[in-house]
């Protein structure tokens, strides 16, 4: 979203910062766009949280017995009755803490949804209570995009609804270069940051993006952005053709058409080995080469090492001084931050150019 009004959305990591946090006071439902990395809180959650025991419960492919108990008989004072044990994945026999993530909460069946709200509510399946401690939160889509996502009034009074936008280019780029997303997909979408746009601001027209009522069953989002990078790790075994159809199946025909062009521009550009061996005539992208450029920047921050830094900050200093600004910037909130901050050439480059840091 270009516009954030203050205390109507969140980030992602906010919403994370309000589980661990507040999660053992208030259930929150956290609902926004698909494909955003709603169910990636809980893994990140789990990092933070290590002395939880993180359990993940995808609601709409559950029926009532799973949350609810199955029944079983027992004889007490000499009288058979009903009781209802409950489903081991719910680690009530834990002896740690259970941080749950009830998934895809509003298109749960009806049945489902209602057995989960007691989970929400009270941190009880039937008569047994989930672990001291134990953090319960749910997501779900926005009912707007037409997934038939529904939660009652009721439910939603029991806990805390909270809208997570979804990331933009400037706060997916650094979590793409630190999870080994391919440099020539960052590269194309550090030129076209509108392929994260979100329908909600508005606008219409934007070839990449998802629009409720469309028909388009392809589209960019964070998600779609992982699978193609997955692809692209692997073009070379599988060709132009298969890796541009595997491409557009994840995230579309408007994007995998313009990503391919990077793609070949990849092609033509010099092997990571070749600059780093010879950094001052090794080729060079030409300055009006605006793919070229974004691409042999991101590359280097996903390659570089501490020991081919200063190869690279040689060969980048031919790059047009824009393209250097682009490197230290991002290179700056990527796990080689370190490495940078410890290399002379890098030290002297940004203390020449600290207006461009």
């Amino acid at each position: 979203m270009s516009e954030v009004r203050m205390g109507t959305t969140v980030s992602l990591d906010e919403a994370t910062n309000m589980v661990q946090y507040a999660g053992d006071k208030v259930s929150f439902i956290f609902q926004g766009e698909m494909g955003m990395g709603k169910s990636a809180m809980l893994w990140e959650l789990s990092r933070r949280m290590p002395e939880y025991r993180a359990v993940y419960a995808e609601l709409q492919t559950m029926d009532v017995s799973d949350l609810g108990g199955v029944p079983f008989t027992e004889v007490i004072n000499g009288v058979k009755v009903t009781r209802f044990a409950p489903n081991a994945f719910l680690n009530i026999q834990s002896d740690k803490p259970v941080l749950f993530m009830a998934d895809e909460l509003g298109k749960a069946p009806r049945p489902t949804q209602n057995s989960a709200l007691r989970l929400l509510h009270e941190k009880k399946s039937g008569e047994y209570s989930l672990p001291e401690g134990s953090i319960v939160f749910a997501t779900t889509n926005l009912a707007a995009e037409g997934l038939g996502d529904a939660i009652q009034a009721h439910a939603l009074n029991r806990c805390s609804l909270v809208t997570v936008r979804k990331p933009n280019a400037a706060k997916w780029i650094p979590w793409a270069m630190a999870n080994g997303i391919h440099p020539v997909l960052i590269a194309w979408v550090k030129r076209y940051p509108m392929c994260l746009d979100s329908y909600m601001d508005g606008k219409e027209g934007n070839p990449y993006i998802y629009y409720p009522g469309k028909t388009t069953k392809s589209f960019v989002t964070p998600r779609s952005l992982e699978k193609a990078s997955h692809i692209l790790w692997v073009q070379d075994k599988l060709g132009d053709n298969a890796t541009q159809a595997g491409v557009a199946g994840a995230m579309g025909e408007a994007g995998a058409r313009d990503l391919m062009s990077f793609v070949h521009t990849n092609h033509m550009l010099p092997a990571w080995d070749a600059i780093v061996a010879q950094p001052d005539t090794c080729a060079a992208p030409p300055p009006e080469d605006f793919a070229a450029c974004f691409i042999s920047v991101f590359t280097a921050i996903t390659l570089v090492e501490r020991d081919t830094f200063t190869p690279w900050m040689t060969y980048c200093q031919r790059l047009p001084k824009e393209y250097q600004g682009v490197f230290a910037l991002n290179v700056l909130t990527s796990p080689k931050r370190g490495i940078a901050l410890s290399n002379r050439a890098f030290v002297v480059w940004a203390t020449d150019n600290h207006w461009m840091v």
